[in-house]
């Protein structure tokens, strides 16, 4: 039998007092309360007065683990396996049923609801891809629907739901929270010179006791790829999963800097408004039709000096013979770019399937960066930087220029930690191949190529890809500028 017309009413009048703060569509609680069981009632709308969303980064991006829902009284009377929850047509895999503050963290009780779920690569990316700008932005809104699963029950204050009763949810950009990123500082810097007006945003990492340990750290830069592009510094941060760099796990890379009494690394990422890549600050790329030997120009190489060094002088903890510097595809592009424009700074590279291409490379720069310490990393099967256009006829070439302390790092593919078989529209069960910036930040860079094993380009295949015992990492924490030794 329908509800009573009044008791309609009274829930959309109620609706209509609430939509403006609410995430999803307000019930009468009463009206849920007084309804009989699920078998002769239709369902009820779940009276939730907002709905945020959690975000963290994985090894293929950012994802949605959890949501948190705010109800107006407290909430009971629920288990782990109360809910089923759909975004859009995927239906999640409910791990765990809590309650939380506003934030997702655990709590005794209260008027938050976190439900927690497992993650895939192919579910609930908060990003949309912006086409015309080649950059990822923040979904406008992420649309999930709540529903009390089949035997199962709960209670808002005085109100109970039942099996069916749901919550057809809208979470706005606004209404995410991305606990990764809250512990770094993120600020600007303007570069008005050379007849350009730029403006970069920054983020910074130090750890923790890092101003009171036994003497000056690290500081490793990263350089995001073209899809992280634009103002908001925390796509950067979670695209390419750089707060990998200062996650508490085992793959915490973190562990090979905090030694001789010192506090760690510090971490500063820096994001161009359009791409690395960039001649003009138009979306222009700068490797079409590029004369053989001249050098790729990047609009932003003066700006990105400026976001770096004025960093460094504004923190003396910093230890100068230690500054380190990489980045993916158009990062790892800029990573070389610094190398060729600014590479006595630096202690050491780490391009990833970088973008500079060797035709650009002349014998002359080749000389000049010889004597560096750089570590390559790229997959033969990456499909948007062909190795052998870009890295590894370079690497060739450094080699045959005597090069002491560079390294090259290929796999056949990209394989994963956080989905060990992850969706791919390759169909191979494996990560896109040009993704192996993952290898990087899941500190699986273990393996490379041994030069007195390397006479031509045709040797630098994976499977000759075999010297292991040294990590990137740790070698990485190893090198120091030249003048720290005098």
């Amino acid at each position: 039998m329908k509800k009573q017309v009044s008791l309609l009413l009274a829930a959309l009048l109620l609706l209509g007092a609430l939509s403006a703060t609410a995430g999803c569509t307000q019930p009468s609680p009463s009206a849920a309360s007084s309804a009989p069981s699920a078998s002769t009632e239709p369902a009820a709308e779940i009276a939730v007065a907002k709905a945020y969303i959690i975000v963290q980064g994985y090894e293929w991006g950012p994802a949605i683990p959890k949501i948190v829902l705010e109800f107006a009284e407290d909430v009971s009377g629920f288990a782990n396996d109360t809910f089923e929850v759909a975004f859009g047509t995927t239906k999640r895999t409910v791990k765990e049923v809590y309650s939380s503050d506003a934030d997702g963290n655990q709590a005794g009780g209260g008027k938050y609801l976190t439900i927690e779920m497992a993650v895939k690569s192919s579910e609930a990316s908060p990003f949309a891809y912006d086409m015309e700008k080649n950059a990822n932005m923040w979904a406008e809104t992420m649309d999930f629907k709540v529903t009390v699963a089949a035997g199962k029950s709960f209670s808002v204050g005085s109100a109970s739901y039942t099996a069916g009763d749901a919550c057809s949810c809208s979470a706005k950009a606004e209404d995410r929270k991305v606990p990764q990123t809250v512990g770094w500082v993120k600020d600007t810097v303007e570069y008005q010179e050379e007849g350009k007006d730029i403006t970069l945003t920054r983020a910074a990492w130090a750890p923790e006791g890092a101003d009171s340990d036994s003497g000056k750290n690290p500081l490793i830069i990263w350089l995001h790829g073209m899809g992280e592009g634009g103002t908001d510094i925390d796509i950067a941060l979670l695209g390419n999963e750089v707060s990998a760099l200062t996650a508490e796990n085992e793959t915490n890379v973190q562990k090979y800097f905090a030694v001789d009494g010192l506090a760690g690394a510090y971490v500063l990422a820096v994001q161009t408004p359009t791409m690395w890549m960039d001649t003009d600050g138009s979306f222009t790329f700068n490797n079409n039709n590029v004369p053989e030997g001249e050098k790729q120009e990047s609009w932003y190489t003066e700006a990105l000096w400026k976001a770096i060094t004025t960093y460094v002088e504004g923190n003396p903890d910093v230890d100068t013979s230690r500054i380190y510097v990489g980045g993916c595809s158009n990062g790892g592009y800029m990573t070389m770019n610094m190398m060729f424009e600014h590479g006595d700074y630096f202690a050491a590279f780490f391009p990833v399937c970088e973008a500079y291409l060797n035709q650009c490379v002349s014998d002359e720069m080749i000389q000049q960066i010889k004597d560096y310490n750089i570590w390559f990393v790229q997959s033969e099967d990456d499909g948007t930087v062909n190795p052998m256009e870009y890295a590894l006829p370079t690497y060739m070439r450094l080699l045959e220029a005597d090069a002491q302390n560079i390294w090259f790092t290929l796999t056949d593919h990209v394989r994963g930690t956080d989905d060990p078989e992850p969706w791919s529209w390759t169909g191979t069960g494996t990560y896109d191949g040009h993704w192996s910036w993952i290898y990087v930040f899941n500190d699986q860079v273990t393996t490379r190529f041994d030069p007195a094993k390397v006479s031509s380009v045709a040797d630098l295949t994976s499977g000759n890809c075999t010297v292991d015992g040294v990590n990137l990492w740790q070698w990485m924490s190893e090198q120091r500028l030249p003048q720290a030794a005098e």
